[in-house]
Parts: C-alpha cells; structure tokens; sequence
C-alpha cells in the first residue's frame, strides 16, 4: 500500500508595530495600512512537494494533534490563540484553526524573534555553527540556570526502503526514525555546542570543576544512558557561576 504524503508549506509571520498586532492566523489586525503593507511583503508563495513513500512506518510528528498555542514575537506573547504543531521532519512549527484539523496549510516563518508556546514547552530558534539550517533549529528550553542553558531539539529521519539483512528474505520497510539532540550554552561559550549523553561529555562542559562533579556522578550512580541523565546533573549538581 502507497502511502502519499502530501507537504504543503506557506511561509508565515506576525509582524508587531506600535500598538498594532497581526493575530497567528494571519487575520487583518493592523493600526495602519503600512502594518498590513509591511506584513504582506514578509509573506511567501505556496510551495508543494509530494513524497511518495511505501509502506511507511512512524509519523514526521512526536505529536500529530494540534494543540491550543501561543505565539511568540519579540519577547511578546500574540494576543491571540492558535492552534500549532511541531513537524519535527521538516523542522517547522504549523498552524492549524482547530484541535480537529489534520493538515496544515501554513507554518510559521522561521525567525530569531518569533517562538511559540506549545503545551507546556516553548520553542524557540537557535543558529548552530556550520548548519546547512542558516536559519537555526527549533529547540525546546530545559534548563537555564547559573549562565548555562540546556536545549532539547527533537527530529524525524526518514529512512528509505532497503533489502532485510541477508538470509531473512524480503525488504525492509521505509519508516522515521526518532532522533534527539542536546544543546548547551554558557555565558563563556556563547554558541550552542552538541552534549553527548556520558559522562565524558558531561565533563568537557564543567573542565574548570571535574573533581566535583566527578564525585557528584559517583555518588548518585549516574549511567548516562538516556537525556533525562543529562538534564539531573544540571537540574541538581550545583553549578559554578
């Protein structure tokens, strides 16, 4: 069975003047015609892609329903409720007009001042040195405390078909694999920098105090095997300011 993946992208944006602002449905909410001139020129033309796709296993979403959200614009929450999503194959943030809608026409235009709040997380850009993404990648806020910040970035990789390994006969199928990356910055280390999940990688963060945190991973038996392990030493190891 073929499975048809229909990508459909509008770029998308807010754009806050005065005291003037665009609602994250795009509807005309403008304190002057240069606000809706101004808006209009930000926008993108419909850009559509079919990817086929047999036998696909997974989602290009954590979470396909859209959920009551916030838009985010300089520092400012829209005053204005929408419904958004994270499509974390694409690496972009749609929007929907209902919880009920199950395709998305328009997503949100990828800028350093604009983030959304969806659930209880906040998604936010961050530029990552030497990324084929000059526009940054969405990432999720864990921990900010003590001149660190600890950022989660969530993906989809779509894997194609391949034969199965030898002497198992038939193939196997295409599907998306779940990915995650951690991302640290400090106020000495500006730029966002991959955390591998060890203790080695834990180390090279805090060189100026490994003896401490050498003895704080002792003591609370980390193993390091998952995020979560990561984000305990920075949630509870007291950190040098």
């Amino acid at each position: 069975m073929k499975k048809i993946i229909l990508i459909s992208s509008l770029l998308f944006c807010q754009l806050l003047l005065s005291q003037s602002y665009v609602d994250a449905t795009g509807a005309d909410r403008f304190s002057s015609t240069r606000a809706l001139e101004d808006f209009n020129s930000l926008k993108g033309s419909v850009e559509s892609e079919e990817l086929m796709l047999e036998d696909v296993l997974g989602s290009m979403y954590f979470d396909e329903e859209f959920q009551a959200a916030t838009v985010i614009l300089n520092d400012k929450k829209v005053e204005e409720k929408t419904f958004l999503r994270y499509n974390a194959f694409k690496d972009e943030i749609e929007i929907g007009s209902s919880v009920d809608q199950k395709k998305a026409s328009n997503i949100l235009i990828k800028r350093s001042n604009v983030g959304a709040i969806i659930g209880k997380e906040t998604y936010i850009l961050i530029a990552i040195p030497g990324s084929k993404n000059p526009e940054g990648i969405y990432v999720v806020e864990l921990f900010s405390q003590n001149n660190h910040k600890l950022y989660l970035h969530r993906s989809k990789k779509f894997v194609e078909e391949k034969p199965a390994p030898s002497g198992l006969g038939g193939s196997l199928p295409a599907r998306f694999e779940d990915q995650t990356t951690l991302y640290h910055t400090s106020l000495t280390s500006p730029l966002p920098e991959i955390v591998r999940v060890s203790k080695n990688g834990i180390l090279k963060l805090f060189p100026e105090d490994q003896v401490r945190l050498k003895k704080f991973i002792s003591q609370n038996k980390i193993k390091f095997k998952e995020n979560q392990d990561v984000l305990f030493v920075f949630e509870n190891f007291k950190l040098e300011e």
